[in-house]
């Protein structure tokens, strides 16, 4: 059982159980961004901020430009 406590100790070669090795992290991390715009057909403005990001991974939206109000879901890849 591991809880953290221990892990960064280094392996001194004693008989009994060993760590298991952590595997080393990616070197680039990549996060995909899609730029937002309005779903209206007649206005698709990018002007469309965040008015409550409460209840993630779902956001609600309002066009600065239009009014529209609407949402977005976050995925995760």
């Amino acid at each position: 059982m591991t809880n953290g406590f221990l892990d960064d100790l280094p392996d001194l070669n004693l008989p009994g159980r060993r760590r298991k090795k952590k595997p080393p992290e990616p070197a680039d991390q990549v996060v995909r961004y899609i730029r937002l715009r309005c779903p209206n057909s007649e206005c698709r403005s990018t002007n469309c901020p965040v008015y409550n990001s409460d209840h993630l991974p779902t956001r609600y939206h309002k066009c600065a430009d239009c009014g529209l109000n609407f949402k977005s879901v976050e995925e995760n890849y």
